[in-house]
């Protein structure tokens, strides 16, 4: 052991979690011999974000590629191999360009003058166009008045459009495409070049992801757009493929209240009705790519469980197939890509375990999967372990969950145990490593603590049949498997019965109110984030359409349901010290929703704090911020647990 070593704590530091490299987005060349993929601290220290594209060759460790003193993102190679296509915003940190770099080598050029809020840049198979989506920029109308004060913003119309735009691979030419009354989310190209299919809403909110959708295919060389088929709520991650001689579609989708867990659907190109290729499947599928190696093939990555899986399947007929990856099936969860090259052979995707840092791995023809990333040596033998476990809920309803240890665990002694509530709450926790300031398991095991990760009803990674547990039931059995989650912990021998808490962000917020609502097992509550009335919150916050799967109508036609399920309305029941979390700018659960719960619980004479941090948003990005948040949950637990 080096010196080092020797010298590095047991408890993990706030500043060093929030410093912590971050790696994203892998992309493997055509040839495989070649890793793109992005890095940058978990929080960010300026005004603008850092972010770095590296580069591993041949399995070798990986080296920083682009300077990182801006933000260059989304990395995409030629199909020639040759060149990589990335987002920058090197020249002003307000607006991205594309920009184009040998791999051989020499300096990044920018391609054409389009630039603005870009995203999703992608080569045309040919490699002759590259397809981007830009936001419509202001007009000089709109910036004069700006600069006299004279603009007042007409709530969810005095939006803008995202359209798909084309820039020529050698001239920088550019034209757009997709110029109606709708905007663009999502697009693939045509394996001949010849034409893309795009997913867009009537609305440029995040609200209309979850209403209807609409496929839509448009010639390459332009002429006017053909209606594909409509989803609800939208779908993504669209990919061409051919079954039978027929061009198809597949994307990532579900059906509200009547399949709601992410799957495979597939439909014609020529049109028609959408159909789930994976119906019944218990899983939650994350991310989907064509297999060259069949017309009609697919990659995919799924959830499930507690576990994230990379998959083959035919956009037609046949099962699903799992990808052998024999030195990773010990434990652990696949979590970004995958990607793959032009033969099929050589994969990249991101991979971690409870006690095992997020790296880049790379896994060749006839040979194991190996890092080639290094980016989490400094916790690598600093983590405590985790395990899958289960129990079931007063209803009979079986849960499972990550149960992370603390440090130099005794089987002998009992610990404190924190249960950390997920968001979504359509998401689930994985066999991760738990290590930033919106995931506190390895922050606190480092300090003593247990932490049980739960994954109630309405989880995804077990199915349909498993989310709708939480249709008309909001909160009711979700908290029943999160106490009983906690009463099995401490019948297992490990968790303290006088030394409980619970916690979590976004629904994992809304959650912890509520539960503390329905008891007092619990010494302490860490509220981030969180939904405390749910009738303002439809409202207020930015995605009231998404109720639509949990409830059978909106709260102005069944306003009692809605309220009979919200903490502050039977705030009057709560006696748990309860910490308070949320970003000033938060657009999904506005921060009022913390100022009722806080006001409630004070006026009660619970003891309550209500941090806000400025000009955050639904997650906290700037680097004081995340630290003083992390340092502000392990003072209140220190406290009341």
């Amino acid at each position: 052991m080096s010196k080092n070593e020797e010298a590095k704590p047991s408890e993990l530091g706030f500043e060093e979690i929030a410093d912590q490299l971050h790696p994203a987005d892998p992309k493997v060349s055509p040839d495989g011999k070649t890793v793109a993929f992005t890095v940058t601290a978990r929080s960010r220290k300026g005004e603008h974000t850092e972010r770095a594209i590296w580069l591993a060759r041949d399995g070798e460790p990986a080296w920083r590629f682009t300077g990182g003193e801006s933000d260059d993102r989304e990395a995409s190679f030629s199909p020639d191999g040759q060149t990589l296509a990335f987002l920058s915003n090197r020249k002003d940190p307000k607006r991205s360009a594309i920009y184009l770099l040998p791999l051989d080598g020499g300096e990044a050029q920018r391609l054409g003058d389009l630039e603005g809020d870009l995203s999703h840049p992608r080569w045309a198979p040919d490699g002759k166009t590259l397809a981007v989506i830009r936001v419509d920029p202001e007009t000089d109308v709109e910036k004069k008045r700006k600069e006299e004060k004279d603009d007042p913003d007409v709530f969810e119309e005095d939006f803008k459009f995202t359209r798909l735009w084309l820039v020529d691979a050698k001239s920088g030419k550019v034209r757009c495409p997709t110029w109606a009354a709708r905007n663009v989310w999502n697009f693939a190209w045509q394996p001949y070049s010849s034409g893309l299919v795009y997913v867009s809403t009537l609305q440029n909110t995040i609200n209309s992801l979850f209403t209807t959708a609409t496929l839509w295919y448009v010639p390459a060389s332009g002429g006017l757009a053909r209606q594909v088929a409509e989803f609800s709520p939208a779908p993504g991650s669209p990919v061409v493929r051919e079954v039978d001689g027929e061009p198809v579609v597949a994307l990532i989708g579900s059906a509200l209240r009547d399949d709601p867990s992410p799957s495979i659907w597939t439909v014609p190109l020529a049109g028609g009705t959408p159909v789930n290729r994976l119906s019944g499947f218990e899983g939650a599928v994350q991310s989907l790519i064509a297999d060259p190696r069949s017309a009609d093939g697919l990659i995919v990555r799924i959830v499930e469980g507690t576990r994230g899986r990379l998959y083959t399947l035919s956009a037609g007929a046949g099962p699903l197939t799992p990808i052998e990856l024999p030195d990773l099936e010990s434990g652990g969860s696949i979590l970004d890509g995958p990607s793959v090259s032009c033969d099929g052979e050589h994969i990249a995707f991101a991979w971690s375990r409870s006690d095992r840092p997020l790296e880049i791995f790379v896994k060749a023809p006839g040979e194991n999967a190996r890092t080639v990333t290094s980016l989490g040596k400094e916790f690598a033998s600093r983590l405590t372990p985790g395990e899958v476990v289960s129990w079931t809920s007063p209803d009979g309803v079986s849960v499972e969950g990550i149960l992370l240890y603390p440090r130099d665990h005794d089987a002998a002694k009992r610990y404190p145990l924190l249960v950390q509530v997920h968001g979504g709450p359509c998401w689930q926790w994985e066999d991760r490593a738990n290590l930033s300031w919106h995931d506190w398991g390895q922050m606190l095991t480092s300090r003593g603590y247990a932490v049980l990760l739960p994954n109630p009803r309405g989880s995804t990674g077990r199915g349909s049949d498993f989310e709708r547990l939480l249709v008309d039931d909001v909160g009711g059995g979700e908290s029943k498997d999160l106490v009983s989650g906690a009463q099995a912990m401490v019948e297992r021998g490990i968790a303290d019965p006088d030394r409980l808490a619970i916690g979590g962000w976004s629904w994992g917020g809304y959650l912890t109110a509520w539960t503390i609502t329905q008891t007092d097992v619990f010494k302490a509550a860490i509220m981030g984030a969180g939904v405390a009335n749910l009738v303002s919150d439809h409202a207020a916050g930015d995605i009231a359409e998404a109720n639509m799967a949990y409830y059978s109508g909106h709260p102005y036609t069944h306003w009692d349901r809605y309220a009979d399920r919200s903490p502050v309305r039977h705030a009057a029941n709560v006696s748990t010290p309860t910490l308070i979390l949320h970003g000033g700018a938060d657009s999904r659960v506005h921060p009022t929703q913390g100022m009722e719960f806080h006001r409630a619980l004070q006026v009660l004479g619970v003891p309550v704090r209500f941090v806000r941090y400025p000009r955050e948003g639904h997650g906290i990005a700037e680097r004081h911020h995340q630290i003083d948040l992390m340092k502000r949950i392990v003072e209140w637990l220190e406290r009341y647990v």
